[in-house]
């Protein structure tokens, strides 16, 4: 949906291979998961995967004002998402993943720039409209007691029942049928989290299997509406997975999945006092043009290649970092799939910056730029960086998905198919 942040309103086959995979593999993600090879063999013996000894994964979700619908959405489907690794269905081309931790952070990191917090003389007209430093990269977790909407119907099942939050049935009785969870008596509102206790990621091992890790993955989709308007999301997954008390979440053995999901572009600031002096933040005198400033001024944000750098220094192994997002792109071919595939997106007309006036959540007319795609409940403008980093970047090792399409699953299996793929 078009971003009306009040606080600002008041002032992944360019490469051939998975590390040591074969091109079968990628092959295998825009079929669907159907076998490439020639020979006829399956593409799930051990010797075409990755080599790597779990996942360790991060999602970044934007807190913005404009995601209170679609981090519903993501509540129900990080179900297809983690369920295809851990508890995947009968014609899942993957074996399961046994060893996987999850961690969630937002894009607020305030108006913090170059690796700085904002300070005062930075250059903001007036006070920081955002909160002091936002979320910081700071894992998220919530309290014993919360609760989420989870959509009866639509989450992907088999017999075991394994897929099904905490207390529904699957609505087919066989193992090897595929249904979907149903919630007792229809409503899959309010359902109750369960208990991380004083965890801040989620996580599964062979020794201690997590049976609700998609149930505290939905729980933590939600984040709230209150985050910076100015999202860095790229800037949040770099700072999250070099802070000295998350460190230890990446382990050097393990593939590095980061995951976006985000209705706006990344605006992460490099020069802050650059930016903040543009005329569109500068200039208060007549319609906003608060949220043009980092579309047109990108030359002041951190270049893409900055965090495709920051994320590989993680590792050891090359090729041991994948990189999605759900975001916004038109719902064309030419800008959803893997990253290498995305060439002439970028060139799309509903990806070009187009400034436009539209009224924001008190009624007043300001500038944004005009949405790249709409969904019944969502509007996005051009998720351009993304893109770029995938395409220009990742090649085949990302995956781009439009945060319009009304049924994310296809996505989030698409996502798990980059993973599976690229895992032991």
């Amino acid at each position: 949906m078009t971003r009306v942040n009040p606080l600002l309103l008041v002032s992944v086959l360019a490469m051939c291979a998975i590390a040591i995979g074969s091109c079968n593999k990628m092959q295998d993600l825009a079929d669907g998961g159907a076998d490439g090879d020639s020979d006829g063999d399956s593409d799930t013996d051990s010797d075409t995967y990755g080599g790597f000894d779990g996942v360790d994964m991060l999602v970044v979700v934007n807190n913005s004002m404009s995601m209170a619908e679609e981090q519903e959405i993501l509540a129900t489907a990080f179900f297809p998402l983690v369920n295809s690794l851990i508890y995947p269905l009968p014609d899942w081309p993957y074996p399961g993943v046994d060893d996987i931790r999850i961690a969630v952070i937002t894009s607020d990191m305030s108006l913090s720039w170059g690796g700085n917090p904002y300070t005062d003389g930075d250059g903001w007209p007036g006070s920081n409209p955002c909160s002091p430093s936002g979320d910081n990269g700071v894992f998220q977790t919530y309290d014993t007691g919360t609760t989420v909407n989870i959509e009866h119907n639509a989450i992907p099942c088999d017999g075991s029942n394994a897929q099904c939050p905490t207390g529904w049935t699957c609505s087919v009785t066989s193992s090897d049928e595929i249904g979907t969870c149903q919630a007792p008596g229809g409503d899959g509102a309010d359902q109750i989290c369960p208990d991380m206790g004083f965890t801040t990621w989620s996580e599964t091992t062979e020794i201690s299997p997590n049976a609700v890790m998609a149930f505290e993955m939905a729980c933590l989709a939600d984040q709230g509406n209150w985050g910076c308007g100015y999202e860095q999301s790229l800037q949040a997954a770099a700072v999250a997975l070099t802070r000295p008390d998350q460190q230890v979440f990446v382990r050097d053995d393990a593939l590095l999945a980061i995951l976006v999901v985000s209705d706006n572009s990344d605006c992460s600031i490099e020069d802050g006092p650059a930016l903040f002096a543009s005329d569109e933040v500068q200039d208060q005198s007549g319609i906003s043009k608060l949220h043009l400033a980092c579309g047109n001024n990108q030359g002041y944000l951190y270049d893409v290649e900055h965090y495709y750098t920051a994320y590989a220094a993680l590792k050891t192994a090359p090729n041991s970092v994948v990189f999605a997002a759900i975001t916004g792109v038109p719902k064309v071919a030419v800008c959803e799939g893997a990253g290498d595939t995305l060439g002439d997106c970028l060139d799309h007309p509903n990806m070009e910056l187009v400034p436009v006036v539209k009224p924001n959540i008190v009624g007043t007319d300001t500038w944004y730029f005009e949405n790249a795609c709409t969904g019944t409940v969502t509007e996005a403008q051009p998720g351009r960086r993304y893109v770029q980093l995938a395409n220009e970047k990742y090649g085949a090792l990302s995956y781009i998905s439009s945060i319009c399409n009304d049924d994310w699953t296809p996505s989030m299996e698409d996502i798990a198919r980059l993973i599976a793929a690229s895992q032991e």
